[in-house]
């Protein structure tokens, strides 16, 4: 599988992320402004139905800005709306694994004495043990930081993982997919873990509220940072 396909793989993943941002307000009622995937500078954009659709130059990630005049007018929506739009975005990565696993497990020869039960719940045992592997994983980083993986080391360990192989590359598919998930839960700001604690905390204490905006700014750069060691690191790995 050539690295082309993995690098393809990561911004679909991408989209069905935000689009899962996007349906959730959607359904609850918050307009959105712009669909974007990437950051920095707009490359491309079309404007339908109201929402301004862009692909931007960084294409580290994307978003989905609530057509909201501040920072004020978004806290002031119902919690559950806020947590919703915020855990809709891991959620559709972590059903989009499942299906993965589901799609594998239907193309895979069904194993002598299976039962339907059995072969119903393995996409979902699948999906949990990935998730454990994932989260053990995470763990470890705090002990050992060098193993952090950026865009570049994602990319060279996919490609030579999935090589060619199409099953190979539903079970990479499944594992990013989850990983997204999982990163994307971390409680920092403005990850959608961070915005979730930091929603349950304003309801408890409106204060807080005010920290928003220099909480989001130090998590940004402190995830840049660890973005710019991890690509360093790889690059001297895979690339020199």
């Amino acid at each position: 599988m050539s690295y082309a396909a993995v690098v393809a793989l990561l911004g679909v993943l991408i989209f069905i992320h935000e689009l899962g941002h996007f349906v959730a307000a959607r359904l609850v009622g918050v307009p959105i402004a712009r669909f974007a995937l990437g950051f920095g500078p707009v490359v491309a954009s079309r404007t339908v139905g109201g929402v301004r659709y862009c692909l931007c130059a960084v294409p580290l990630g994307g978003y989905v800005l609530p057509d909201l005049p501040d920072e004020r007018a978004y806290l002031a929506l119902p919690l559950g709306k806020r947590l919703l739009f915020s855990l809709a975005g891991p959620l559709a990565n972590v059903l989009f694994a499942l299906a993965c696993y589901g799609a594998l497990c239907l193309a895979a020869p069904i194993p002598v004495g299976a039962t339907w039960l059995g072969l119903a719940i393995k996409p979902f045992l699948l999906t949990g043990q990935t998730l454990a592997t994932i989260l053990t994983g995470l763990a470890g980083l705090f002990h050992h930081p060098a193993q952090v993986s950026s865009v570049v080391g994602i990319v060279a360990e996919g490609g030579r993982f999935a090589q060619a192989d199409a099953m190979r590359y539903g079970i990479l598919a499944a594992h990013l997919s989850l990983s997204l998930a999982v990163f994307n839960l971390l409680p920092v700001l403005p990850l959608d873990g961070g915005k979730m604690v930091f929603d349950v905390a304003t309801r408890l204490w409106s204060r807080l509220s005010r920290l928003y905006l220099p909480a989001a700014v130090g998590g940004w750069l402190a995830l840049l940072g660890l973005m710019l060691f991890a690509t360093v690191q790889d690059v001297w790995k895979y690339c020199l």
